[in-house]
């Protein structure tokens, strides 16, 4: 094999190839740049070597997902290349004769056969819709399943949630909708990979509030109804405010990738920034395929300095010196908002980290892209997860009380406890305790590199603790153990999960009591009993 496989790799290939073998659907997460095509090609070809009488498909939604599944199992699989075959009509004539077929979902549904597949590898497996829905992903399992009941599904995403639909896995999800994944085998974090070195590490600004007019656009089937969103986004003043963000922000970022709404919206985009002085292109659905690559190509050549697309570049693209990635396109799915920011996350020399300005409040409305609120149909809107600081733009979660870039301190108001609203909000706790009005578990990235479940309690008297849960025990077993043992006493004696995207999952589990005890140890105010 010509490519060494990283740790992280070789786990959740061990991992995701075992269940392969007990169970029929297995999901693998895998955050962006993390090497998802490799892994899935790593199988291919141990299987394939160990069993040479596999069939094997692979499937995928765009002509760009097929090549590329192409290319890269044919650099994990050299020796394999007799033995592959294409389906994608947009790429060549079409083939599922052979042991290993790479197509698209399109062509497969649509054409005749009748194979033994053994094993269906389903790349960017977030598209695949509840089972209720039918579609050409079920479709084409279904025939699948038919040919071979002990077919083997396995899915692979960066983003296993849908807008409108919740999670793609379990039963968190819309009501009375089933998923084709029973649960998540296992998962690689972004935040995992950063503190590892493998991803960039990522900061981000608001450069623009658009929350105001941003409220009076209409939902269409979940999303920002297209042409009123058009029609506020091209407006001068909208536009301008991009080149502005960079100019404020910018300063010796080389490669600029820019996401629109519409071509209009990126088209006035390129515009401003040509004025301005600064190379630029736009890439769209309508451009002629040819036109579309030699314009990218000059992008990663250097030749252009901006790049502004239009749902071209959210999947199946890569380009690592990407440095700056301006947010100008509002969405309300959380899959598009990670797949965006995961265009600038892989290493480059001399890149030291991904700027992210948000023009369009995706931050205030999905959090972090390592962990974002996905939000199943039913379950309110919530509160937003991420703030800007008033003196930098900074984006940090709601719950920082100091900002990181230019250390500007959100002072903690307490209740005036005289007035009759008080006795509404906070009951008074016992003598020597604090009441928890609020609290919230998340993914956590601590200071020396250990990714953990960072509990945070809102307590009054006492303002916002924090406590860390060790689940992966990435900083010692001790601090494993000590977290197993409090996610019992919590949960009323469930199992602490293997992860920390798990543990987040099943937050619900724990029941954090009314009243604690706040206690000051090595200069750090901890919950008496944590």
């Amino acid at each position: 094999m010509t490519i060494e496989l990283r740790p992280y790799q070789l786990e959740a290939l061990d991992t995701v190839m075992a269940d392969l073998k007990a169970e029929p659907f297995v999901l693998l997460q895998a955050a962006t740049a993390a090497g998802k095509t490799i892994m899935f090609s790593e199988i291919i070809r141990r299987w394939m070597t160990e069993y040479p009488a596999m069939s094997i498909w692979v499937m995928a939604h765009r002509q760009e997902l097929v090549t590329q599944a192409y290319q890269k199992l044919l650099k994990v699989w050299p020796e394999g290349s007799r033995y592959l075959g294409l389906a994608c009509a947009s790429v060549g004539p079409v083939s599922t004769v052979r042991p290993v077929t790479i197509g698209s979902v399109q062509t497969l549904d649509s054409r005749s056969w009748e194979r033994r597949v053994d094993l269906l590898i389903v790349d960017e497996c977030h598209r695949i819709p509840a089972v209720e829905s039918g579609g050409q992903y079920h479709s084409v399992v279904g025939r699948l399943k038919e040919s071979n009941p002990n077919l083997r599904v396995l899915g692979v995403t960066a983003t296993p949630y849908r807008l409108g639909h919740g999670y793609i896995y379990g039963d968190d999800c819309k009501a009375g909708r089933t998923n084709l994944f029973p649960k998540l085998n296992h998962q690689i974090g972004l935040d995992e990979l950063t503190a590892a070195g493998y991803l960039t590490p990522i900061r981000a600004k608001e450069a623009a509030d658009l929350g105001a007019e941003l409220a009076a656009i209409k939902l269409s089937h979940g999303e920002y109804d297209s042409k009123e969103l058009n029609s506020l986004l091209i407006r001068s003043v909208h536009i301008q405010s991009a080149v502005d963000a960079y100019n404020k922000y910018g300063e010796g970022r080389s490669k600029i990738l820019i996401f629109a709404a519409s071509i209009e919206h990126a088209e006035k985009l390129t515009d401003a920034f040509s004025r301005a002085g600064h190379s630029a292109a736009t890439v769209h659905s309508k451009m002629h395929r040819r036109d579309r690559l030699t314009t990218l190509s000059s992008f990663d050549h250097g030749d252009l300095k901006v790049l502004v697309n239009v749902g071209i570049l959210t999947e199946g693209w890569d380009s690592p010196a990407v440095d700056l990635i301006m947010l100008c396109r509002p969405t309300m799915a959380p899959a598009l908002f990670v797949q965006m920011i995961g265009r600038g996350t892989r290493l480059h020399p001399g890149k030291n980290d991904l700027l992210v300005l948000d023009l369009s409040g995706n931050y205030k409305r999905h959090g972090a892209p390592a962990n974002p609120v996905v939000r199943k149909p039913g379950s309110g809107g919530g509160e937003p997860p991420y703030k800007s600081c008033p003196e930098c733009g900074n984006l940090l979660p709601v719950s920082s009380l100091t900002c990181g870039d230019c250390g500007h301190h959100w002072e903690v108001r307490l209740v005036d406890e005289t007035a009759p609203a008080f006795m509404n909000e906070v009951k008074l706790p016992p003598p020597g305790q604090s009441h928890v009005m609020s609290w919230r578990g998340y993914g956590h990235v601590s200071f020396k590199g250990n990714y953990m479940l960072l509990l945070e309690l809102n307590c009054v008297p006492g303002g916002v603790v924090r406590h860390y849960l060790d689940i992966e025990g990435q900083a010692s077993r001790y601090g494993q153990d000590k977290a197993r043992v409090l996610w019992w006493q919590l949960s009323g004696g469930k199992n602490m999960p293997q992860t920390v995207r798990m543990a987040v999952d099943r937050i619900e589990e724990l029941h954090i009591p009314e009243f604690v005890s706040l206690v000051t140890e090595n200069g750090r105010r901890k919950v008496k009993g944590f």
